[in-house]
């Protein structure tokens, strides 16, 4: 067993120390008690830059509260029927947990057959075309595994390195496509590890009565950070957009760059890739709509509408990666199949400290609810904060969360218990009218998801940032210092260009829009229209 260092040690007594403090809280007043663990977890994401221990702490904390204070609510908690077992019962909790798993593995299974491999291979001499072709397959293959965002980041930087070797394309340029193609991809995706776990939180949370899906997927023109950042990678390759340090790693030689490294790629099918995506893809939105049985006859779109959001939904994730996942097994040669269950496992296996995360974070909304520190929320900004401008605190304060943790789950997992029973409050306090949470909660929902992605992109202690950078063959802070820029133009084109003018009655489609030719009218206006130039 691995002995604890100095930095554990010292993350510990922060934790301790804020537990042996809790209890003091005691004396403050009412109205602000129910915000304690909401502050231990915030400041302790800032000064450990660890979620689990500031997820955890603040769980317990909670706890020592409840404790004190209501002692029938905290046993009410703890009762099989309670918000404890009930939180980890529930099918949305359940089934998510199952489906990341599943997810992971089919990752890994497509990453060992080789057919990502196939799909970015480029023969032939090192030319301009070639880097171009080269470069938007990284970008292509990126839309493609949007399954998972740390799968497709560690499989698509160690497939893409060796061909970007060859064609002399520095890798720092390499890691930036690939980090920015991971999170995005998958939190925007319909079909992702993040989306059962952002369905599970809509529909504990959100203060609409829509099925947790249409709601999810009225926030995704509201995740302008999402959509500016991947707007911004492919106008980079399109316009040669290189700023700040990224421009530098272009004109110097590649010191990344070793004769060593250039392993030429091995042939396979990329069928092997395409087929289970393609089953993935398809089958879901059959097993839902199947999977539902209205108990009278009604018409084919209210049908549709019904079976999104009824309770055979979170299964039907499971069945359909699981099919996914048996078909990327089979499209191995028989005599390789053996390989598929390691794959399978470690694939998995990666993603189990994102599940703690998870697991801790369910739990600690569970007790928010026991705690109202919502509705505490609600009466200390009612009264003075817009809601036109809620979207772009939360925003601004998911960057901050995310980047000084570098999780995005966890970023989610501490805002959403919070920021969505809040903007239903604060509709209420504010004398709005109800169909306003129409607009505020899918803006609040894509603020949330767009500050939890900005840490995973630019953060030194995200494990999308680690693994991207790793996998691409860079360190952690030569990939951290070339794509932060890009990072913060993503995250001030979301606030100047996406929020800002939603606030002034802009609907969000038409600030999206607007936003995007903005930003594509800047990029090629700043972009001199010539060849990568090519390390020496």
């Amino acid at each position: 067993m691995r002995a604890p260092t100095a930095g554990s040690k010292k993350r510990a007594l922060f934790g301790a120390a804020a537990l042996l403090i809790t209890p003091l809280a005691l004396a403050l007043p009412n109205g602000l008690l129910p915000l304690w663990p909401a502050g231990v977890a915030l400041c302790l994401v800032f000064v450990t830059k660890k979620a689990p221990l500031s997820l955890g702490t603040a769980c317990l904390s909670a706890s020592i509260l409840i404790l004190f204070t209501d002692q029938t609510a905290f046993f009410e908690w703890l009762r099989p029927s309670g918000g404890l077992l009930g939180t980890l019962k529930s099918p949305w909790h359940s089934y998510a947990l199952l489906f990341t798993l599943l997810l992971g593995a089919l990752s890994a299974v497509i990453e060992k057959s080789g057919g990502l491999l196939s799909i970015l291979h480029e023969g032939g001499d090192i030319t301009e075309r070639a880097r171009r072709r080269f470069l938007n397959s990284v970008l292509g293959v990126g839309f493609l595994c949007f399954f998972d965002g740390l799968a497709n980041a560690l499989m698509l930087g160690r497939v893409a390195r060796p061909v970007a070797d060859r064609l002399r394309v520095p890798r720092a340029y390499l890691a930036y496509l690939v980090d920015t193609t991971s999170s995005a991809v998958a939190c925007l995706a319909f079909l992702s590890t993040w989306i059962v776990t952002q369905l599970g939180y809509i529909a504990a949370h959100s203060p609409l009565d829509k099925p947790p899906y249409l709601q999810f997927l009225s926030s995704l023109p509201y995740n302008y950070y999402c959509l500016f950042g991947l707007a911004l990678a492919i106008l980079s390759v399109r316009y040669r957009w290189l700023i700040g340090p990224m421009r530098r790693r272009f004109q110097g030689p590649d010191s990344y760059l070793r004769d060593a490294d250039r392993v030429e790629p091995a042939k396979s099918s990329p069928a092997r890739a395409l087929i289970p995506v393609l089953v993935l893809l398809l089958s879901l939105p059959l097993i839902i709509f199947f999977s539902y049985t209205p108990e009278k006859e009604i018409a084919l779109s209210v049908r549709i509408q019904e079976s999104l959001n009824a309770s055979t939904v979170p299964r039907t994730f499971v069945i359909s990666s699981l099919l996914a996942l048996i078909t990327a097994c089979l499209t191995y040669p028989p005599k390789r199949r053996a390989e598929t269950a390691p794959a399978a496992w470690s694939g998995a296996r990666q993603l189990i400290p994102a599940l703690g995360i998870l697991l801790l974070a369910w739990i600690l909304g569970s007790l928010f609810d026991v705690l109202g520190t919502a509705g505490v929320l609600a009466n200390l900004l009612g009264s003075w904060l817009p809601l036109e401008g809620l979207a772009s605190g939360v925003f601004l304060l998911g960057c901050f969360i995310s980047f000084v943790s570098g999780t995005s789950w966890g970023t989610m997992g501490l805002l959403l218990p919070l920021v969505l029973p809040l903007s239903g409050a604060m509709v209420a306090a504010q004398g709005a009218p109800p169909e306003t949470l129409e607009v505020i909660v899918p803006a609040v929902i894509g603020a949330v998801f767009g500050g939890a992605v900005f840490g995973d992109h630019c953060s030194p202690y995200s494990d999308t940032t680690i693994v991207s950078a790793l996998a691409s063959g860079v360190s952690t802070h030569e990939h951290t210092i070339t794509q932060l820029p890009y990072a913060l133009v993503a995250a001030g084109a979301t606030v100047i260009l996406g929020y800002a003018p939603v606030a002034l009655g802009l609907p969000a489609w038409a600030a999206l829009l607007a936003g995007l030719g903005v930003l594509t009218a800047l990029v090629a206006f700043m972009s001199r229209k010539a060849p990568f130039p090519v390390s020496s």
